[in-house]
């Protein structure tokens, strides 16, 4: 199976490319895409420690809220972040602030969460910063290369009319980051209904 090879920073492909117009259709579909709660599992390892259990996310346009959780379901913490910075709870009701979550969940989960570009990666979406990709011929990413994360997407599922990511590896020098999304609920700008993923 051929695989496209686009670079962000270039606008005109050196040569035609057959399903260059499929990925385009597919990327324009997600942009409606404002808007959505997850539910899933989290794989994490650095040089020093790892962390796996469950989590949740709902993702506004100006908001987010991560929950994370053990393996046995216990809440971790809670990451709140809006216009005016990010907070975060532990578990035992400890609340810090900080500008940015990346910050805040290394200084205090050991670990950095790129909530920068997540919600796009997550759509299985690059943001707007240069990047290299690779695309499958329905138009789905494969791989992604774009703020200092090799990302990975080797799985995806139907939720209404889109293909949205079931598994998301994400790899930067300093971390290994496994996404497994369970369930999908999301806000579809053209339709007022929500649209979920099978369970």
């Amino acid at each position: 199976m051929a695989a496209l090879l686009i670079s962000a920073c270039t606008t005109t492909p050196s040569r035609p490319v057959a399903n260059e117009e499929v990925h385009r259709k597919h990327l324009a579909s997600l942009q409606t895409l404002q808007a959505f709660d997850l539910k899933g599992r989290i794989g994490v390892q650095t040089q020093k420690q790892g962390f796996s259990g469950g989590f949740t996310w709902n993702h506004q346009p100006a908001t987010d809220q991560v929950a994370l959780f053990s393996p046995l379901g216990s809440q971790v913490a809670t990451i709140d972040k809006d216009p005016g910075g990010v907070t975060l709870v532990t578990s035992d009701q400890k609340t810090l602030r900080a500008q940015d979550a990346e910050t805040l969940t290394e200084q205090n989960l050991g670990w950095r969460l790129p909530m920068q570009g997540l919600h796009d990666w997550a759509l299985g979406r690059p943001t707007a910063a240069p990047h290299e990709a690779i695309w499958d011929e329905q138009g789905r990413l494969t791989r992604l290369k774009q703020d200092g994360w090799d990302i990975e997407y080797s799985q995806y599922q139907r939720v209404g009319q889109y293909d949205l990511p079931h598994k998301i590896y994400m790899k930067s020098l300093q971390l290994n980051l496994k996404l497994i999304v369970e369930r999908w609920n999301i806000d579809d700008s053209n339709d007022t209904s929500a649209l979920q993923s099978k369970p």
